[in-house]
């Protein structure tokens, strides 16, 4: 089974990069950010369809201590149900409150998504999914099979030291419902993000793991820093090139 490749693109109609250049790189996927007042499934698709995208994944807000919350969830699960994507990606950050109470959240908002086929993906953030051990910890609490982990191979480096990306997915694989794709050389807090293979971070092992729990995607470039500015459009697109380059080159996409 082939490897479902995204890029983060940002809002449908104001992307990081241009549609038309994401597709003749060879993207075929993108996670979205849709404003609250957001657009309809419709309005969404008669941007993306011209250039033969589709949404692996759309990005959405998590209040968590707020009531609210749960209607967030509901529209934006059935959103991304009609766009044709199975993730919720999101982050969640519990604070002061307790856990327990923060577990019987996320297990009503799995609740809710999953009635439209969809489920969460909690990113690699403090305080609850920062490492391996975290994520596997608080997956096995919350126990529900539409809340998961959106793995993000870059932040295991930012949030944590003395520590392995490919070693900490293996921590909590089995609960990965989404990857973000950064690369990183590896220091603690540190947020340059270079192209794919100019870093530590082992691509092949992610995915020969991720795989063989029968996980193809979305993987998602989370693509950032300072070579990621939309008013130097070549030095941008260049950057993605590099990074697709690299993922072809290990045998990981086509």
């Amino acid at each position: 089974m082939h490897n479902i490749i995204s890029y983060r693109i940002g809002y449908a109609d104001q992307p990081q990069m241009p549609l038309d250049r994401v597709a003749a790189v060879g993207i075929t996927h993108l996670e979205l950010v849709i404003r609250p007042e957001g657009k309809n499934a419709a309005d969404i698709r008669q941007l993306l369809d011209p250039y033969g995208l589709k949404v692996g994944s759309v990005s959405t807000p998590c209040p968590i201590a707020e009531d609210t919350v749960f209607d967030i969830f509901e529209t934006y699960a059935s959103l991304a149900a009609e766009l044709g994507a199975g993730v919720l990606f999101t982050s969640v950050h519990a604070g002061e409150m307790e856990l327990t109470v923060a577990y019987d959240r996320l297990r009503r908002i799995g609740d809710i998504v999953q009635q439209h086929g969809v489920a969460i993906a909690m990113e690699t953030h403090p305080d609850l999914c920062e490492n391996g051990d975290k994520q596997a910890a608080v997956m096995a609490a919350v126990n529900h099979p539409a809340v998961g982990v959106n793995f993000d191979t870059a932040n295991i480096y930012y949030y944590n030291e003395d520590i392995d990306t490919v070693v900490e997915l293996a921590k909590s694989k089995e609960y990965v419902k989404s990857v973000h794709l950064k690369d990183t050389p590896g220091g603690f807090h540190d947020a340059n993000f270079p192209v794919f293979g100019e870093g530590v971070v082992d691509f092949k092992s992610v995915f020969e793991i991720t795989n063989s729990i029968g996980f193809h995607g979305p993987f998602t470039m989370e693509l950032e820093g300072p070579k990621m500015h939309a008013d130097r459009p070549e030095e941008m697109e260049k950057h993605v090139v590099g990074c697709l380059e690299h993922l072809r080159g290990l045998g990981l996409m086509s």
